[in-house]
Parts: structure tokens; sequence; C-alpha cells
């Protein structure tokens, strides 16, 4: 029953141009336009699927306002996805007529599961040159006018009850817990992932919802080049450039129209079945190494006066 990562994220918005622009903006390529949906596209194939908030084929939310309604996970293979069937409680399970199954997460989050069409990307990694280690040799580091998403790593939710959600998660979907703040946020890999988490649970001040989806950038070059182009192209920073500690990845994350944010991330811990959790005390110490809260914009060049 081989859980291997995110396949789908759709969202209900007000507004399919403005969510369809911050996506191209984004480096998404589009992959379908009607009047009723829009969809987008990172590199290995995960979808960003956008309908009318209205739209009655979007299940319903944790809150009201353009938001991320309903997660799809990639399944390793046909008898994966009945064996989901099988270990899901009934009182979660959803009635689907397009063969996707269907449930709700005891937080009221829309989930499915499809057998995996996600492809693997081949491309050369950027070497970097450290002392006495040279990765790049008699060739320049690339330069990004926008990026290119690889990877839809993970996303992150708000939840009043951590340890029944997480549960869930563990006991039905065998997910893996990686590092934890104790009582307030659930950092947990899908079974067949290798990414240091695919779904982040955070309890808060008493906040539901969506709050976030991450993906997974080249190099540290491409994460600069696609906020600066994000930044140039009029949207609104949440926060960054910036590296958090836990997942020891660099990020930028953007004011996303359709709901929540979108986060550039690059470098993140890989792990396997041998990671030991960890536990940390939820600062913002914990949250960020260090961190831009308002973004950055390209260099324009120094103004030198003369006398």
């Amino acid at each position: 029953m081989t859980v291997v990562g995110l396949q789908r994220v759709a969202y209900g918005v007000e507004d399919l141009e403005t969510g369809a622009r911050f996506w191209s903006d984004f480096g998404l390529a589009p992959v379908r336009s009607t009047p009723h949906e829009r969809a987008f596209a990172t590199e290995e194939g995960a979808e960003i699927v956008l309908r009318r908030i209205d739209d009655p084929s979007l299940p319903p939310a944790p809150v009201g306002g353009p938001t991320a309604r309903e997660i799809t996970w990639a399944v390793a293979d046909p008898a994966g996805l009945q064996t989901i069937a099988e270990r899901l409680p009934a009182a979660s399970r959803r009635v689907s007529n397009d063969g996707v199954l269907r449930a709700v997460d005891p937080a009221g989050h829309g989930i499915a599961f499809e057998v995996s069409r996600l492809k693997a990307v081949k491309f050369t990694p950027t070497g970097f040159n450290t002392p006495a280690h040279a990765g790049r040799v008699d060739r320049p580091a690339p330069l990004y006018d926008k990026a290119s998403p690889v990877h839809l790593a993970h996303v992150v939710f708000a939840v009043l009850d951590l340890a029944a959600t997480a549960g869930f998660y563990r006991e039905h979907l065998d997910f893996r817990l990686t590092d934890s703040y104790p009582g307030r946020g659930a950092f947990l890999r899908a079974p067949g992932a290798s990414d240091h988490h695919n779904l982040f649970l955070m309890c808060r001040d008493g906040a539901v919802g969506f709050h976030h989806a991450a993906f997974d950038m080249r190099d540290i070059h491409e994460l600069f080049g696609g906020g600066l182009h994000m930044t140039a192209r009029g949207w609104e920073t949440h926060i960054g450039p910036g590296r958090h500690p836990v997942s020891s990845a660099y990020f930028w994350y953007f004011k996303n129209p359709c709901g929540g944010a979108a986060e550039y991330d690059f470098d993140t811990d890989i792990v396997t079945d041998a990671w030991q959790p960890r536990e940390f005390e939820p600062t913002p110490d914990a949250f960020a190494e260090w961190a831009f809260p308002a973004g950055a914009k390209r260099f324009e060049g120094i103004q030198t006066a003369r006398a």
C-alpha cells in the first residue's frame, strides 16, 4: 500500500485567472485550461488544479474562502490502492464515481489516492565548489530568470487535534514520523518517499485549514531566481528567503491567492527508515535559522556620488 508522494493539490478559488497567473509565474507548466478549471504541473507531473470555489466536484474544507480542497496521494500500484481502501476507516471513506479512492481525514481535509503518474526527472545536478572539493570545473554556475519546480514535496495543515490527525496517517497509511514539536507539530513522511516530510501538521492558537504547499528546486540559484521573478511580477513574499533548521532546507514563501502560501524549497534532508526522529521546541529559532521577513529584489546597481 505504498504511498510514494503527492500527486495533486486541488484548490477552490474565487478568481481562476488570477490563480492561473500566480502558478504560471511560479513556474509550473500549464496542462489544462477550460472555463471551469486550470491545471499546472511540476516537471515530475504532480499537478496543481484550480476550480471555482463553488464547484460541486470539490469536497468541503474546514475553512471558507479560497483554499486547498483535496490532496491526492500517489500510490505505487493498484494492489496498494486496494490495500488502502481496506485499511481506511469506513466512516472516513467517500463515494467516488471516477475510480479515485477518496476519504476525509480527522481534521476534515479531503484526501484522495490514485496509482502514481509521477515520472522521474533527469537533469545534471549543479556542482558546488568548496575547499579541496571541486564539483564544478571550467564552467560557471547557472543563473535563472524564473523557476521551473521539479517536485511537489509537502503540504501543511493546521489542526486542532494533532494526535488524532497524525495517528490517522500513521496507523492507516503507514506514514513515518521524522521530527516533531511535541504537542505542537508533526513532520510525517510517506512510506515510499525519501523527503524529510510530505505532510506537516501543526497545532497552534486554534488555527485550522491549509497552510502551504512546497516545491523542490534544482539548486539554490533557482530558488533565488524564482523568488526574484515572483517579486518582479508583483507577488508578495510571506517570508523568506531563509533556512529551516529542522529539515535543513532553504525556503522562500509567497502569499497565494488560491489560499495559504506556496514555497520554493531546496536542499531538504533525504531520509530513510533509519532516521531517528528528533524533538524541537516550537520557537522562532526552530522555524528559521535566518530569514528575510519581506523578501528580496534584484540588484539594481550602486549609485556613486560624485564630488
